[in-house]
């Protein structure tokens, strides 16, 4: 009796065991992917640029690094990007006359550096080569980036896990060591719920918007938050600034139903009226401050407008352009995407929620006169072009496809 018992309880044990490894449901894990890891990555690491040139007649697309005009320069969503040279100077040894010397050989390099929307990783494009990863910070869903300090510090700006609060995070971009590694080092996380924010024109320092009880607090700091100087505070809440050559501008957030103004920020921490009483605008101010492109809704669209603030003459540019699908020239010419009409809709509100879609071409406009080129007429296909930047040196044009994400290029 007791041999059959403890046969018995064996059997029991070892079914128990089988049923505990192999047949009851295993318990399922969700553990949160951590929003920053950083480490130490020895190799740099190398994905594809694609180059590519779409065919619209086939709706087709085929690699093209040599004939096309228009690039594509990432296949994945980008959150922002920065382009930049760098000129070398090399010694190279040669002849004179039978003796020897040394010639001094200039050289340039481009660069694009740009965030993954998925990774928050920062890439590196040097001569049109393959894309190089060049930090190894992980945070994903990166809504907005944006570069400081000569294009070494990337400033990531994405939702915390309660989906409300705005995190805005301060990554540098490590240096090259002399075996070719890098050596990632952590980045500063700047204040919570910074509703606004944009990078001086030297990249020296940000402007950046926060709110409060009493109202929002503008001011600047370096790129890690340092030395932070309060510009001007304000009752009203909602602010987008813009940081010229010489001034730092305030428009209201747009909205079809509500009237715009833009403000300068004089000396004595108040505000300047440039413009206002403008229903939905939206503005680009030149690097000088002379200009001021404005859109302002219609009962079916918008219309461009051009300020000249030292005449306060304000003349129409024809075509119907969104002022942030725009950029500053050097010489203070615009390159900017648009078209000669929209279809019906409530502007810029519908553009703004993704309602709404353009096919854009591009234009060089020239403020002096009111006058405007076609640089690009959309006929090779067909994008709704956001974050314009422009080598001028090189005359390639720059822009994120908002239907996409993608960063393309165009030469002109």
């Amino acid at each position: 009796m007791r041999r059959i018992f403890i046969i018995l309880l064996v059997i029991v044990l070892v079914w128990a065991g089988v049923w505990y490894f192999y047949v009851r449901p295993r318990e399922q894990t969700n553990a949160p992917i951590p929003k920053v890891v950083t480490s130490f990555f020895p190799k740099a690491t190398t994905s594809s640029s694609n180059i590519l040139n779409i065919d619209n007649s086939t709706g087709t697309v085929t690699n093209n690094s040599t004939t096309s005009a228009l690039r594509e320069i990432t296949a994945h969503p980008i959150a922002g990007y920065t382009l930049f040279s760098l000129v070398n100077q090399v010694s190279v040894p040669s002849t004179v006359s039978g003796k020897p010397t040394v010639d001094v050989k200039t050289t340039t390099d481009h660069y694009i550096r740009y965030v993954s929307r998925t990774n928050g990783y920062v890439y590196e494009i040097k001569n049109g080569s393959s894309a190089t990863q060049i930090t190894n910070v992980f945070i994903p869903n990166v809504y907005e980036a944006m570069f400081a300090d000569a294009n070494s510090t990337a400033i990531l700006r994405f939702l915390r896990d309660d989906q409300k609060t705005i995190a805005t995070y301060s990554i540098p971009v490590p240096a090259l060591n002399p075996d070719g590694t890098r050596t990632q080092i952590p980045g500063i996380y700047l204040p919570d719920n910074i509703t606004a924010l944009a990078v001086s024109p030297d990249q020296s320092h940000i402007v950046r918007i926060i709110n409060d009880k009493t109202g929002a607090s503008v001011s600047t700091s370096s790129s890690i938050g340092g030395s932070v100087k309060t510009l001007t505070h304000s009752p009203f809440l909602e602010w987008l600034p813009q940081w010229t050559t010489n001034a730092v501008y305030l428009q209201t957030k747009a909205a079809s139903v509500a009237n715009g103004f833009l403000y300068t920020i004089t000396s004595a921490a108040r505000l300047q009226r440039v413009l206002g009483d403008i229903a939905g605008m939206t503005t680009s101010v030149s690097p000088s401050g002379t200009y001021v492109l404005y859109s302002q809704s219609t009962a079916t669209g918008f219309n461009t407008e051009l300020f000249n603030t030292k005449t306060n003459v304000t003349s129409s540019i024809n075509l119907n352009i969104l002022p942030e699908k725009c950029t500053w020239l050097q010489n203070e010419d615009l390159m900017c995407a648009g078209n000669t009409s929209v279809p019906s809709g409530t502007y810029p509100d519908d553009w703004y929620q993704g309602t709404m879609h353009f096919s854009d071409q591009l234009y060089e406009i020239d403020p002096s006169n009111n006058t405007y080129t076609t640089v690009y007429d959309g006929s090779d296909a067909s994008f709704d072009m956001t974050n314009i930047q422009v080598d001028e040196g090189q005359r390639i044009v720059y822009f994120i496809d908002k239907n996409t994400g993608f960063l393309w290029s165009y030469a002109y």
